[in-house]
């Protein structure tokens, strides 16, 4: 088998590197692209002859190191160690290693090839199935020591393993290595993760002398609202981890209920710091979330003593709904000294101040916050009446810096999957360079070069390694502008509002696709790009989502909806873009309209709605002062209006 040569990437001669690849003449490279589809083809078709005839003229083509990684995952006949090996070290300047480990030693594991899996991969792996099969091939291999001390660690976990692990767990079962401590740890583990029936499957593994114990582990687990009829002595510890995972687990619906039996059983039972803690942060945490009554007294103790500022923080969230200004104080000063530092809250404490009649004090909590090129910085300009801070620096490189990184293999292979639009990959190449440039000048030739290429989301990932911060030709880039300006007519929109929610949901990637399957530009959910398609009576495929136009025809459009049913008011036609318009229509609800605008936009239950409201309105400024137009962070109308 022939393979690519290997290259080892390097950036600026000194960080880079200068390894380099030759470029062909452009009626070489032409051909070349031509192959190499017709090889992908062959391979795809599994027409094996027809590749063989074709891979030996694209060894010098930057892409062939791909071929031979679907040749390799894709031929029938299992790959030899020594090849699987080779193709590590050559493909080792590309993100292509751990797909092709975790293809080859999976079906190294099906196939029980145990000396090929630990020729390949002598270490432990990271994937939960590919330890399985690491420490079924250590017995396979004679070394049962480091199977059984594989297969426990494995074995006590929250959650059932996968299918991979049970002949493991099987041959270490019959060799007798499970003890009570082993099989309680794992019941505690799936108490935690709220797992009744392993629960009951993992307590049957114990002896009889457990067996009491996870009897009133399992009762208190199926009631926890009757744990304190469940009798748990004071001299053993496993009484205070029962105890501990059932206040919990009861916090989560009835907190009232979990602090007044922790107030019992602290007087019964020695819990650990740790243990206290959790329990503590859980009640509290739930205390917040149900804003109970009843515990409200013990609350501000509680947030004093755990120390953590995500409670602190919905605390102060609850008193800005209220406008419980001396609410707002108290609790600022229990955030931790980096919390107390953050824009966010040193624009609540500049409120505050405000509140009090302490003017010149939050006066210059403002002009300090005015100074930053973010949502409080815009809102601390607004206050004081001055002209926002952009702080634009424009990191414009020398071309000796950036030319040369064009012929390097890594960049060819970025050219070349976007030449034949494979822009996934081209993303993964891309952020191997960056994780392989040494320092953040190398990341700023590379965003530079992204930048000239016209690989925009590339150059705002490279932007962001490099903590170019103040570039903001790199950070906020303008592709599609006439795709965005066209709709933006249509709709009776600013095109920079329609280019800001593209760049917060996608960084303009076209074939971005988020967790939850939303597609595109402008993230699109399938079902509400059916819904808009329809209303727009145009033809729609799921595959549309990821063409620019259409994506940002159903984006724009959408929004427009938003917009009409929310009276034109952009925050909460933003907020509804993120998180859906039926929570938008409880959230105003709830609020009672009698909140301003920066606190209700502050108090917004979801965290990543929240930001996403902030970040695409600071965005749209930031397009606005980089097109030359008028900037405004709210309207008049929005900044009058209450919530």
């Amino acid at each position: 088998m022939r393979f690519l040569a290997s290259f080892t990437l390097f950036c600026c001669a000194a960080t880079l590197g200068t390894a380099q690849a030759s470029l062909p003449s452009t009626e070489g490279l032409a051909a070349d692209r031509q192959a190499y589809s017709e090889a992908v083809e062959a391979i795809d078709k599994g027409r094996w002859t027809e590749y063989r005839q074709l891979r030996p003229g694209l060894d010098n083509y930057p892409l062939a190191i791909y071929l031979d990684y679907y040749q390799l995952t894709r031929q029938p006949k299992p790959v030899r160690a020594s090849e699987a090996r080779r193709f590590v070290d050559l493909s080792a300047d590309t993100p292509l290693p751990n797909r092709f480990l975790s293809n080859y030693l999976t079906r190294a594991g099906r196939e029980r090839r145990w000396d090929d899996f630990l020729t390949v991969k002598p270490d432990e792996p990271n994937s939960v199935e590919l330890k399985c099969y690491y420490f079924r091939a250590k017995l396979g291999t004679g070394d049962p020591l480091a199977a059984w001390e594989g297969a426990e660690r494995l074995w006590v976990h929250g959650k059932s393993r996968p299918k991979e692990c049970d002949p493991l767990f099987d041959a270490w079962l019959k060799a007798g290595q499970l003890s009570d401590e082993v099989v309680w740890a794992r019941l505690m583990k799936a108490f935690e993760a709220r797992q009744g029936s392993l629960m009951k499957y993992v307590a049957r593994k114990g002896t009889t002398e457990l067996a009491s114990w996870s009897a009133r582990a399992l009762a208190v687990y199926g009631s926890p609202s009757r744990m304190r009829s469940v009798t748990l002595p004071a001299g053993d510890p496993r009484s205070a981890e029962i105890a501990a995972h059932g206040l919990v687990y009861l916090a989560r619906y009835n907190p009232g209920m979990a602090l007044d039996y922790w107030y019992s059983y602290q007087d019964e039972l020695t819990f650990s710091d740790e243990q206290s803690h959790q329990v503590e942060y859980e009640i509290a945490l739930r205390t917040l979330f149900a804003e109970a009554e009843s515990n409200m007294a013990w609350l501000p103790g509680a947030l004093a003593r755990l120390k953590e500022d995500k409670l602190v923080e919905i605390r102060l969230r609850l008193a800005l709904r209220e406008s419980d200004w001396t609410a707002v104080a108290s609790h600022l000063s229990l955030l931790s000294a980096e919390g107390r530092e953050q824009e966010g809250w040193r624009y609540w404490q500049a409120r505050v101040l405000q509140e009090e009649g302490e003017k010149e004090e939050a006066q210059a909590i403002l002009t300090v916050l005015a100074g930053e090129r973010d949502f409080y910085g815009f809102m601390a300009a607004d206050a004081l009446g001055k002209p926002y801070a952009f702080n634009h620096e424009s990191l414009v490189l020398e071309s000796a810096r950036t030319k040369p990184l064009q012929t390097l293999p890594g960049v060819q292979r970025v050219g070349e999957f976007y030449h034949h639009e494979e822009q996934r990959n081209a993303h993964s190449e891309w952020y191997k360079m960056l994780s392989d440039a040494e320092d953040a000048e190398a990341k700023q030739a590379l965003a530079q070069l992204a930048a000239e290429q016209g690989w925009h989301s590339l150059a705002i990932n490279a932007a962001a390694k490099a903590k170019a911060w103040d570039a903001l030709d790199w950070r906020f880039p303008t592709p599609h502008q006439e795709v965005f300006s066209h709709h933006a007519t249509v709709q009776r929109v600013s095109p920079t509002e329609l280019m800001a929610i593209a760049r917060r949901e996608s960084a303009f990637f076209p074939e971005a696709r988020s967790p939850v399957g939303a597609r595109g530009l402008m993230q699109v959910m399938p079902a509400t790009g059916k819904q808009v398609a329809a209303s727009l009576g145009r033809p729609h495929t799921r595959a549309d989502l990821y063409e620019v136009e259409h994506n940002v025809l159903l984006g724009s459009a959408y929004y427009r909806q938003l917009l009409d049913r929310f009276g034109g008011n952009r925050i909460f036609a933003l907020a509804a873009y993120n998180a859906g318009p039926h929570r938008v229509d409880r959230w105003r609800r709830t609020s009672g309209e009698t909140l301003p605008v920066d606190a209700w936009i502050e108090t917004i239950p979801f965290k990543e709605t929240r930001n996403y409201v902030k970040n695409v309105l600071s965005y749209n400024v930031v397009f606005q002062y980089l097109l030359g137009d008028t900037h405004a962070l709210l309207t008049e109308a929005e900044k009058s209006a209450v919530y």
